[in-house]
């Protein structure tokens, strides 16, 4: 993957993040207390490349027959997914908090961009990163 493609979308997930988070929590650059620094790494992505498949198993054409039959239709496949790792660091001690990892693997809406699965799982992880912080904070949405 070319470098500058890369960091594009690290920046672009650096800012999902930033502003989903900024709503209700301070962004600072030094460790104070009550602090927490967020290490978080895309470990893999494929792009979406969709391409129109004309051969499924019988159990996906609606029929309800359990047969192992193959028949033509039309099915999209070519997905983009996209895993990352999250750690949590108390910023003072550098203690671990938290520390979790995720693959997202998205629909057919997000097939037709190069990276649209990629962008709908720093969505979705901005969001589910601001959810247990609030639920942390028991502060109600």
């Amino acid at each position: 993957m070319d470098p500058q493609e890369l960091k594009g979308l690290a920046d672009a997930f650096k800012r999902r993040l930033v502003d989903t988070l900024k709503k209700g929590y301070p962004i600072v650059a030094s460790p104070a207390p009550d602090v927490a620094r967020l290490r978080f790494a895309i470990t893999d992505l494929r792009q979406s490349r969709p391409v129109l498949s004309g051969i499924a198993p019988d159990g996906l054409n609606g029929s309800g027959k359990k047969s192992r039959q193959k028949r033509a239709m039309h099915l999209w496949s070519g997905s983009g997914a996209t895993s990352g790792e999250l750690i949590v660091f108390d910023s003072m001690t550098q203690d671990v908090i938290a520390a979790t990892k995720d693959k997202r693997t998205f629909g057919l809406k997000e097939k037709f961009t190069k990276w649209g699965s990629a962008e709908d799982a720093f969505q979705f992880w901005a969001e589910r990163l601001r959810s247990f912080m609030d639920r942390v904070h028991d502060r109600s949405a």
